[in-house]
C-alpha cells in the first residue's frame, strides 16, 4: 500500500495541531513514516541506523501525554539525527569504519533539547566519511541518492538528513555545516536549512574551537525551521562559545521596503543557466513582496576563495581532526582515497598558509561588510552552481565542467563555503523550483551579522508566495536509472 503523501509530508506544526485535537495520534504518524521508509529506503539509502521499535514505544508515551494534557512543544514529532551527532546510547560512526562501534555516552546538546521537548529520534542519517565531501557515500553505508532523481547526490555532508526529509521519512532533521553541509543538502533536496552564526547553537569539543563549523536544523517549512531554532539555541555550561538564548518574534517583520543585494555568482563561480534562471525567478517573488532587489558585484576570485578556504579549514578544524584520524589507521581500507587526498593537501600546505588565508578572509569580509553598510538587509545568491552532481561523484577523480569551464571537483559546484569563513552571518536556504533533471535548486538568504530575524522574515515571506514543493504533483518520484 502506497504511503499517504499528504500525511508523511505534513509539517510539524500541522501534526502538533492534529495531535492536540485528537484527530491524529503520534503512533499513527510514526507508523506512516516508518511505512514510507520501508517503501523508499532501498532506493535512497539515507538511514544509517534505525530505532523503529524504540520509537514506537516513545510514540505511545507521547500519545499518553496528549491524553493527559502534558504534551511538550515537539511531543511525538519524528526527528532524524545526522550520524556525526551523538544520541545517547547509539552509535555515532560519522561514515567511518573506524568508528562503527563507537557508542555515544551522552546526546549532543541540540539533540537533547529536541528530545526534552518531546521529539522522537527514530533514525540516524548517512554522511560521507568524516563529513568531508559534498556527496554522501562511504565504505560503511554505500551511496545515498537524491529522491528527486536517484542518479544524483543528495549532497553532503548532511545528505542523509536532506534525503530523509525529501523522501517523507521524518518530519524534522538535524545537520551540521563546516563548508555547506546543511545548505547543500537543503538545496538539492528542496528543503529548508539554517546555517547559524557562530555561537547560536551550543556545540561540543573540539568544534567549539572551530567557528566555521556549526550545528543546526533542517525542515520542509520555514515555520518548522523556526520552531527548531527557538528550541535548539542557547547557552550550555560546557560550551564557552554558546550565546544567550534567543527567540524569534511571534510575528516576523514584513519585508516590504527591505533591500536585497543579488550576486549571481559571488564574483567567481561558474553557474549553470538553469540555476541562474530559477534564482532570478525567486528574486521576482521578492520584488512582488515589496523588496527592492539590486544586482551587486562582489570582487572575489576562484583562487582567492579556494586559498582562503583550504588555508583555513586544512590548517585548523579539519587539519586537527585529520591528524587524529591518521593516528588510528592500521590498514589500507580503514579510510577512503578521498580522505587520503584531503590529508595530502593538508600536509603539503606551505609555511605562511595560515597568515595568507587570514588576510584573504579579511579582504572577503570587507567586501561583504560594504554591501550591508550601503543599506542592504541581505545578500541573495544561488546555493549550488549546478542542480546537483552524480551520486557517485569522486571529487579528486571525476572532471567537473560548468559552462564549458573545468572547475575544482570538490568545491567548484558550491557557493556555500565562503560563508563558513565569514561565520557570523545567519543563512537560510530556500527552494527556487526544479531543474530539467527534476532536482530542486535554491537560494541562500544571507543576513547581516547575527541578524537572524531578517533571514527568517525574508524566508517566511518568500515561502508564502513561491510555488511549493511537496504538494500536488511536486513530490519526489525517484526517477533515474537506479
Amino acid at each position: 500500500m502506497a504511503a499517504d503523501l499528504d500525511l508523511v509530508y505534513s509539517s510539524a506544526a500541522a501534526q502538533l495541531r492534529l495531535f492536540r485535537e485528537r484527530k491524529l495520534s503520534p503512533v499513527e504518524m510514526l507508523d506512516a513514516q516508518i511505512a514510507r521508509a520501508n517503501e523508499v529506503e532501498p532506493k535512497v539509502n539515507a538511514i544509517a541506523w534505525q530505532f523503529f521499535d524504540e520509537a514506537r514505544e516513545a510514540a505511545k508515551r507521547a500519545e499518553d501525554r496528549y491524553m493527559q494534557r502534558e504534551a511538550r512543544p515537539l511531543e511525538g514529532i519524528a526527528l532524524a539525527v545526522k550520524d556525526d551527532t551523538d544520541v545517547e546510547g547509539k552509535v555515532t560512526a560519522s561514515g567511518s569504519v573506524l568508528f562503527k562501534d563507537y557508542v555515544a555516552p551522552v546526546s549532543h546538546p541540540m539533540v537533547q533539547r529536541y528530545v526534552d521537548a518531546g521529539a522522537i529520534v527514530h533514525m540516524k542519517t548517512t554522511v560521507p566519511e568524516f563529513c568531508m565531501a559534498g556527496v554522501t557515500k562511504s565504505a560503511l553505508w554505500g551511496v545515498t541518492r537524491n529522491p528527486w532523481n536517484l542518479d544524483y547526490t543528495p549532497a553532503g555532508s548532511s545528505g542523509g538528513s536532506g534525503a530523509a526529509l525529501a523522501a517523507g521519512m521524518c518530519t524534522l532533521a538535524t545537520g551540521s555545516d563546516s563548508a555547506g553541509s546543511i545548505r547543500l543538502p537543503a538545496s538539492v533536496n528542496g528543503v529548508y536549512g539554517f546555517k547559524a552564526p557562530y555561537g547560536r547553537f551550543p556545540t561540543v569539543v573540539p568544534w567549539a574551537l572551530a567557528p566555521q563549523s556549526v550545528y543546526g536544523p533542517m525542515a520542509r517549512s520555514v515555520g518548522d525551521l523556526a520552531m527548531m531554532y527557538d528550541l535548539g539555541n542557547g547557552p550550555a555550561p560546557y560550551d564557552h562559545t554558546a550565546l544567550a538564548k534567543r527567540s524569534l518574534p511571534t510575528r516576523l517583520p514584513d519585508p516590504a521596503g527591505m533591500r536585497i543585494a543579488y550576486s549571481p555568482d559571488l564574483g567567481y563561480a561558474q553557474v549553470d543557466p538553469e540555476v541562474r534562471r530559477n534564482t532570478e525567478a525567486a528574486l521576482r517573488h521578492f520584488e512582488a513582496l515589496g523588496v527592492a532587489v539590486e544586482e551587486v558585484r562582489i570582487g572575489w576570485t576562484a583562487d582567492m576563495v579556494y586559498d582562503a578556504f583550504v588555508g583555513t579549514a586544512l590548517t585548523s578544524y579539519w587539519r586537527n581532526f585529520i591528524d587524529n584520524v591518521v593516528d588510528l589507521v592500521t590498514q589500507s581500507d580503514d579510510v577512503s582515497d578521498h580522505f587520503r587526498h584531503m590529508h595530502a593537501i593538508a600536509t603539503a600546505l606551505p609555511k605562511g598558509t595560515v597568515e595568507r588565508a587570514a588576510d584573504l578572509v579579511a579582504g572577503m569580509n570587507r567586501e561583504i561588510d560594504a554591501i550591508y553598510s550601503a543599506g542592504f538587509d541581505a545578500i541573495v545568491c544561488p546555493t549550488t552552481a549546478v542542480p546537483s552532481v552524480p551520486a557517485e561523484h569522486e571529487a579528486f577523480v571525476d572532471e567537473l565542467v560548468i559552462n564549458g569551464v573545468k572547475v575544482d571537483g570538490l568545491t567548484g559546484w558550491w557557493l556555500t563555503h565562503p560563508f563558513n569563513l565569514l561565520y557570523l552571518h545567519p543563512i537560510i536556504v530556500a527552494q527556487t523550483g526544479r531543474a530539467s533533471n527534476n532536482v530542486p535548486t535554491s537560494i541562500q538568504i544571507i543576513a547581516n551579522r547575527y541578524d537572524d530575524v531578517t533571514a527568517f522574515a525574508l524566508a517566511a515571506a518568500y515561502e508564502r508566495v513561491a510555488p511549493p514543493l511537496f504538494s500536488g504533483n511536486a513530490f519526489p518520484d525517484f526517477r533515474g536509472r537506479n
